[in-house]
């Protein structure tokens, strides 16, 4: 039974003779976790860690830590070890040890902490700007065991002891279940009859998440006076907001305010004295059942061995800060990656995002610096004794760098860049372009030379240029100064990758890929950038059915003394079907300007698959006689019965805009909703000459008939008879007709109109006479014909003087017969 004052968050236990019963009985069936599978020692474990960054004096790690109420200095010492790379049994990479497993210690606390200050007391070092988006990662090592350390927590805090800022009760360092950040605990983990204060004895100022291996639910009790209840949540709280009530379970991940009041509730049992023992309120969402001790997870046989790589798990907090008022968020994604970069199977992922109140931390001041780092701690009664090693990938103010990856199939100009949840199809024989850039964001300090080692993607070749090029690697600084390397074929080496297991159990396997090594210049400006570019042609496996191959992204890793990282390359699908165009029309046309042409055939796939119901979009490019393309590209839509085999296909071209009288290409090729490319065919279409007939003629005289002529002289033409025909595109012949020219006194007296070729034969007009013609087609420029400047003045057509007439003016008419020859 117990009464329940909620105003002052407190609990007293009156009696507990039925839980005294229950307890033995509960203990009986707890299930224990047996590893019947052998692990690699520590030594290995540190062999195989994944690269980071070198600490120099990046980061502070206590030796001591203080008794603040007796002021002695030495009064606990912490776990906390500093292994450089180079030292001994590491070869690797710069490690940070939180918690020692060979250690015969059981009450073990380890923190460290960003280094703030500079040599001169400036907070201007690797502090954590709650003004800023910042990000912070890092491997950890779990030790061998699953059932190990209590956990351990990630902490922003501006608590006024600085690095010396850990959990304590009454001032004496506390471990096991406050994992060094949570007050409420005793050293020995017995109750107390002298009251604490959760809250002063947490870490001040500050808001952590915690990764706690174990429910420390079990309540003091007369005959069992222990003080391991800080994860008992069985309470009921109106108004509770963000806090979890009957949710935690073991492995959980959870947050809250280690300084805050409202973060602890005060229990108590007894009759005649109190005995005093705390529990935490943990602010969700929670994450029960993570991943971070030994090698939870992964089941291997009972004879084999853990791989040592599978050990390191990966940790990444990040936080963005208030748009407006106080409240800004952070959160964690655990187990998102292998130590080569490659990328876990979601289900392995454990990600949650909180919002803090900044205040907590900083109150209204405009000094938004605090300090960041992690809190370990074992020691609890179920807890053992077992490592927690750190390896930093990267530190919020040091070096701040991003990198993305794209993959182009240039072929069907086509992208995706990673993290985009678009399919990018490619085919056999397409030409893809991998892209792998860095950018410098910020920082302290440069990066550092930056090796670069770039695994490719397998169904790809990778055979160059004549000169066996296959890439470059450009370098550009913040003022625009550009460095290249090219990238040969002959710089390909063998780089292992890993290949997750089918399950999220299943341990991954390990296998070799081509990939190169390539170094980048130091970074230390915002605007520095590289960008690294190879080029392959895709070939996917040999098959005579249609299959689609999945192609994995395969990790860069990017490795400096103040910087690692790595991006993934984003993964495709390579498909072997083929899309087939076949002409049903003559490849071969001749139309006039104005005219539409049709490109008509057949659609089918080359290895039997059937059409997915999705239009189909066409593609007409068209070519001049001298291989220059046209502006513009004429787009259509072709539909297909889902289902069907083969389909048609009729593309209509408007012929404007072209000349007349050339030869057009006209290129037309398919594509289908996977972005499967048809083959490419070639229309010839001719634009036939403009024809054009025109005939221009004016009013015409003759010379004056003298009283002396002779009868039957011809009367000579007067001026300039010009008889003009335009022609284009057309052979052509010109007939003359006419009664004579007749007296304007009396009709009666005429003279008839001859015409006289070049033999001197006459023909009267009265018959329709041949006067000229052309015989050949211009298809080019119009052509203008004057058919009078073959006549000299004794032929052409010629005035008869054949009877005695009146003296006086003469007049008629000429009709004039313009015609196409065939």
């Amino acid at each position: 039974m117990f009464d329940k004052e909620v105003g002052l968050m407190k609990k007293r236990i009156r009696f507990l003779y039925l839980i005294i019963f229950l307890l033995p009985f509960i203990q009986l069936l707890k299930t224990t976790t047996v590893q019947a599978y052998s692990v690699p020692d520590r030594t290995s474990v540190y062999e195989h860690a994944p690269k980071g960054m070198k600490l120099n004096d990046f980061i502070t790690a206590p030796e001591y830590y203080t008794n603040t109420k007796t002021n002695n200095t030495t009064a606990f010492k912490s776990s906390n070890k500093i292994i450089r790379a180079g030292d001994s049994n590491n070869d690797s990479t710069d490690i940070i040890q939180l918690l020692d497993g060979s250690s015969t210690q059981k009450q073990q606390i380890g923190s460290f902490w960003g280094t703030v200050k500079d040599s001169n007391g400036n907070k201007t070092y690797n502090y954590f700007d709650l003004s800023k988006s910042q990000e912070i990662s890092v491997w950890f090592y779990g030790g061998s065991k699953i059932d190990g350390y209590d956990g351990f927590a990630f902490v922003l805090q501006n608590d006024d002891l600085g690095d010396q800022a850990i959990s304590r009760s009454n001032g004496a360092p506390t471990a096991g279940e406050t994992l060094g950040v949570w007050g409420g605990g005793t050293p020995d983990n017995k109750t107390t009859t002298t009251k604490l204060s959760g809250a002063s004895d947490g870490i001040q100022k500050s808001v952590a998440i915690e990764f706690d291996r174990y429910l420390n639910n079990t309540a003091g009790s007369t005959f069992n006076s222990v003080n391991d209840y800080l994860d008992f949540d069985g309470f009921s709280m109106s108004n509770a907001g963000n806090i979890v009530m009957n949710q935690l379970r073991e492995k959980h991940i959870a947050w809250n305010y280690p300084g805050d009041t409202a973060t602890y509730m005060e229990n108590s049992y007894g009759i005649f004295t109190n005995n005093y023992f705390y529990n935490l309120t943990h602010r969700g969402p929670v994450q029960n059942n993570s991943y971070f001790t030994g090698y939870d997870g992964l089941e291997v046989a009972n004879s084999e061995t853990q791989d040592p790589r599978n050990g390191w798990r990966h940790l990444k907090i990040t936080y963005t800060p208030p748009t407006t008022g106080t409240t800004a968020r952070l959160s964690y994604l655990i187990n998102d990656k292998f130590p080569d970069g490659t990328d876990k199977m979601q289900t392995s992922q454990d990600s949650k995002t909180f919002s803090i109140d900044i205040s907590k931390l900083v109150g209204t001041n405009d000094d938004k610096k605090v300090r960041w780092g992690f809190t370990a701690s074992t020691g609890s009664p179920k807890s053992s004794i077992a490592d927690l090693d750190m390896v930093i990938e990267k530190m919020p103010s040091i070096v701040d760098m991003k990198g993305t990856s794209q993959i182009t199939d240039i072929t069907k100009n086509s992208s995706k860049t990673l993290g985009s949840t678009k399919e990018l199809h490619t085919s056999d024989g397409d030409e893809i372009k991998l892209e792998q850039k860095l950018s410098y964001s910020g920082g302290i300090s440069d990066s550092g030379e930056i090796t670069a080692t770039v695994g490719l993607p397998e169904y790809v070749e990778y055979n160059g240029d004549e000169n066996g090029v296959i890439g470059k690697m450009t370098y550009q600084d913040e003022d625009g100064t550009t460095k290249t390397q090219e990238i040969n074929k002959s710089d390909l080496k063998d780089v292992t990758i890993t290949i997750p297991g089918k399950y999220e159990s299943d341990p991954p396997s390990y296998k070799t890929v081509k990939g190169f090594d390539v170094k980048i210049p130091s970074m230390n400006a915002i605007g520095d950038n590289s960008n690294i570019e190879v080029y392959g042609i895709v070939k996917g496996p040999e098959s005579s059915t249609p299959i689609t191959t999945n192609v994995s992204g395969i990790n860069t890793s990017y490795q400096a003394d103040s910087y690692t990282g790595d991006t993934m390359s984003p993964d495709f699908v390579v498909d072997n079907e083929i899309l087939h165009i076949e002409n049903t029309n003559s490849l071969s046309q001749e139309l006039e300007l104005g005219d539409e042409a049709h490109f008509q055939g057949n659609i089918s796939y080359l290895k039997g698959s059937t059409f997915d119901g999705e239009e189909l979009l066409s593609n007409l490019e068209v070519y001049d006689q001298d291989g220059n393309k046209l502006p513009g590209v004429q787009k259509g839509d072709i539909e297909v019965d889902k289902g069907a085999k083969t389909g048609t296909y009729d593309v209509p071209y408007t012929l404007n805009g072209l000349e007349a009288g050339k030869t057009y290409t006209f290129k037309l090729k398919l594509s289908d909703s996977k972005d499967r490319i048809s083959n490419t065919l070639e229309y010839q279409v001719k634009i036939k000459s403009e024809k054009n007939l025109q005939l221009a003629v004016n009013n015409y005289r003759f010379q004056t008939i003298n009283a002396g002529s002779k009868i039957g002289e011809y009367v000579k033409r007067s001026g300039n008879w010009d008889i003009n025909v335009n022609s284009t595109g057309y052979k052509w012949k010109l007939s003359a007709q006419s009664t004579g020219l007749f007296s304007e006194k009396d009709n009666s007296y005429f003279e008839p109109l001859y015409f006289i070729d070049k033999n001197s034969n006459a023909q009267p007009l009265s018959d329709n006479t041949l006067i000229a013609q052309q015989d050949t087609i211009n298809s080019g420029e119009i052509q203008n014909t004057d058919v009078t400047d073959t006549w000299s003045e004794d032929d052409g057509i010629l005035l008869k003087n054949g009877f005695p007439n009146l003296a006086g003016d003469y007049t008629g008419e000429i009709k004039w017969t313009l015609s196409e020859t065939l």
